[in-house]
């Protein structure tokens, strides 16, 4: 049988150097039990720690899908203790979700290039669009110039006045694409599905603190605190990748183009439902403000996605 930890009689804190007067340290929360331990009481310890974060996790979760703006409030009043701590359950969810979503997906930066085919004076295009969560592709038709040196060589010879003359940002991008053709053996059509996925978690921490800001443009500053918003931004994120992580799944059981557009429909419509009902519980006002507040948010809230995830598509375009 193994030996119970029994209190030590020295009642100077072995973490911090407090008095401890009773079982815990009022300063640092260590228990003052003997430090010897056997192999029983770490393995205790562990299913003690499993069990506890599942409870939390379970009543967390419940609440924050049932009561939307409760979680917040209730850690703003600092009732904390029977909650997953509103970060950890973030990176949790959205681990999730992250996992979920990029599953057995191939390799990045996939190219599928046409043979090479003889020059077509004058065609050239470029387009650049997002596929599905995390995946840019990269359409390149060139047939104007063989490389870059060919390029130069016409360009130097041209006239200052001559239309056909690029400069500035026109002949960096021109410059660019045929980096990427001479890159791929000169093809003169070239398809590239590049995964950002890597890239989204990290452009989500630095939405989440914007859209705590919104937030707070629309409530008082002498109530609130733009930490109060930040938590609250914390909680809503974590419901949405919950949520996408749902309908994901659900997408995978039920396949087919009209049910990934019906779910994407429902998703975009639940987050700002679950918006607005989140600013009422939180915030304690009228549906019809909260209504009013939640359209504005969520408006600039879309501008600011669009914006950065154009910025993404940018630097990966420039990144080739």
């Amino acid at each position: 049988m193994p030996r119970r930890h029994h209190l030590r009689h020295d009642k100077t804190c072995l973490n911090c150097g407090a008095t401890v007067e009773e079982r815990f340290c009022t300063r640092c929360g260590q228990e003052n039990i003997e430090p010897t331990e056997t192999v029983g009481h770490l393995v205790g310890h562990f299913f003690a720690d499993i069990t506890h974060f599942d409870s939390k996790l379970f009543i967390t979760v419940k609440d924050l899908i049932l009561r939307p703006g409760f979680l917040t409030r209730e850690y703003v009043a600092g009732r904390r203790a029977s909650y997953l701590n509103p970060i950890r359950m973030y990176i949790f969810i959205s681990a999730m979700f992250f996992l979920a979503v990029f599953a057995g997906r191939e390799g990045t930066d996939k190219p599928h290039d046409d043979p090479p085919q003889k020059v077509k004076p004058g065609e050239e295009t470029l387009n650049i669009t997002m596929r599905s969560f995390g995946m840019v592709i990269f359409d390149l038709e060139e047939y104007k110039y063989r490389n870059i040196h060919e390029y130069d060589s016409i360009q130097q010879n041209l006239p200052d006045t001559a239309k056909a003359k690029d400069k500035g940002i026109e002949r960096w991008m021109m410059r660019h694409n045929l980096g990427v053709k001479e890159a791929h053996n000169g093809n003169g059509k070239i398809h590239l599905e590049i995964d950002i996925h890597h890239d989204i978690p990290k452009l989500m921490f630095i939405l989440l603190p914007l859209f705590a800001l919104y937030v707070g443009w629309f409530y008082s500053r002498k109530k609130y605190y733009y930490v109060n918003h930040a938590i609250f931004s914390v909680h809503y994120h974590s419901f949405v990748f919950l949520m996408l992580l749902v309908f994901l799944l659900l997408g995978r059981l039920i396949p087919g183009e009209w049910s990934g557009l019906l779910l994407g429909v429902i998703s975009m419509l639940g987050a700002f439902g679950y918006l607005v009902a989140s600013l009422r519980g939180m915030y304690g006002q009228s549906f019809w403000v909260s209504l009013g507040k939640g359209l504005a948010i969520g408006f600039i809230y879309w501008v600011t996605l669009i914006i950065a995830m154009s910025v993404l598509m940018v630097l990966t375009y420039v990144s080739l």
